[in-house]
């Protein structure tokens, strides 16, 4: 199979974000007169779960009612406060992209992350020249897109088939979006997801650090590319 495109999820596989994901929560749980949980912060993949249940982790709780304030004040300190300091892209990955872009292979990412905290981390970092496009859930006018939709829409701009794709992701909804799509998935155990959750969803490859992520490219895209 001749892969031509990587489309890859950013929080937890390209990047370690936790750090200031947690920072842009604290601040609004500050804002809320609260604090979150220190033991329920030293776990990422709690990252992933619902903003609600998050909020309940806020001592003292706030209460429902101020969910949507709660969630307001998480977007504005993300999209506009937050310097992203903390926030890297896993040893090795930069090099990884670099040889993929070198064998013809195009980098995409489809993230759920906000397009604006993405366009700012990118640019500050100076990774924007890494890929060749992303998508995110505001990029298409009118609506929130699901990572479902994104991915068509990346196949649709492209003009790639959706076997000549691979999708890279660190949560079990990647590998969901991506077979909905009819597209290959590579899962990461390194990342925020939970790994029981994620293999459970029976990804075409399974990569638990960046070594052997690094081997799956080598061997089923760089390979095949070279043979061209």
């Amino acid at each position: 199979m001749e892969y031509r495109c990587l489309l890859w999820d950013f929080d937890g596989t390209l990047a370690d974000t936790g750090s200031d994901v947690w920072n842009s929560l604290t601040y609004a749980a500050r804002r809320a007169g609260g604090a979150i949980d220190d033991l329920y912060m030293r776990d990422d993949a709690n990252l992933a779960d619902p903003m609600d249940e998050i909020m309940r982790h806020v001592i003292p709780y706030p209460g429902e009612a101020y969910l949507e304030t709660f969630d307001e004040d998480v977007r504005v300190h993300y999209r506009t406060l937050n310097d992203f300091s903390r926030t890297r892209l896993y040893p090795g990955i930069q090099s990884m992209l670099n040889e993929l872009k070198e064998h013809g292979v195009r980098n995409i990412i489809v993230t759920n992350k906000p397009e604006g905290a993405l366009s700012r981390i990118l640019g500050s970092k100076g990774w924007a020249n890494l890929f060749d496009g992303w998508i995110c859930p505001d990029s298409i006018p009118g609506r929130e897109a699901t990572k479902v939709e994104m991915m068509a829409e990346i196949v649709r701009r492209h003009g790639i088939a959706p076997r000549q794709c691979l999708y890279v992701g660190d949560t079990f909804s990647d590998i969901e979006a991506a077979r909905t799509n009819g597209i290959s998935c590579i899962a990461v155990t390194y990342g925020d997801g939970d790994e029981i959750a994620l293999l459970s969803r029976n990804p075409a490859y399974v990569a638990r650090d960046i070594a052997e992520l690094n081997d799956i490219m080598t061997d089923t895209v760089i390979h095949a590319r070279s043979m061209i």
